[in-house]
C-alpha cells in the first residue's frame, strides 16, 4: 500500500472540524485517507476540548455528551440544567451555545475527570477557567504524529 505524510488535513468525523498537521496517509481502493487511531483521537480532542481557547459549540457538547454514552436527560441531570437546554446547546451547530460560563467550566472540568487527568491538570484548568475565553469558534489544531494508527 502506498503511504505519504500530508501536511495539513481537515477531519471533520466528529461533526465539528479538527485542524491535524503531520497526517500519516495511506491509499486504500485508490482513495487516500488519514492512517490514524481514531479511538486515541477521540480522547486528544476530549482533552484539548477541556482547554479550548473560546467557548464550545454545539456539535462539541454533541460529540463530548454521546462520547460519554449520556442521554440528553443525564446529561442535562449532571450538569444541572433541562434536557431541554442541552437540545437548545446542540441545535447550535457550529455555533457557540449560550450556556452559563459557570455551566460550560464544569463540562470542561468534568471532561479531565474523566479522563482520568492528574490534580495538577485540573487545578491549572480550573485557574485558566476564571477568565471566560473570546473570540469566534476555531478548529482544534493537533499534530497527528502523536495519534498514527
Amino acid at each position: 500500500m502506498e503511504t505519504k505524510i500530508l501536511k495539513e488535513f481537515i477531519d471533520t468525523g466528529f461533526g465539528f472540524p479538527i485542524r491535524l498537521v503531520n497526517v500519516p496517509m495511506i491509499k486504500a481502493r485508490g482513495a487516500w485517507t488519514p492512517k490514524l487511531n481514531y479511538n486515541e483521537l477521540a480522547l486528544v480532542v476530549l482533552r484539548a476540548l477541556a482547554h479550548k481557547g473560546t467557548r464550545l459549540t454545539g456539535n462539541e457538547i454533541k460529540f463530548i455528551r454521546t462520547h460519554f454514552e449520556m442521554t440528553l436527560q443525564e446529561f442535562s441531570k449532571r450538569f444541572c440544567v433541562t434536557h431541554v437546554a442541552v437540545m437548545k446547546w446542540e441545535k447550535t451547530k457550529s455555533q457557540q451555545t449560550a450556556m452559563n460560563w459557570t455551566t460550560e467550566k464544569d463540562i470542561r472540568l468534568f471532561l479531565l475527570t474523566r479522563l482520568a487527568a492528574k490534580a495538577q491538570e485540573l487545578a491549572n484548568l480550573y485557574d485558566d477557567l476564571q477568565v471566560l475565553p473570546a473570540g469566534k469558534p476555531e478548529p482544534i489544531h493537533l499534530d497527528a504524529k502523536k495519534i498514527a494508527a
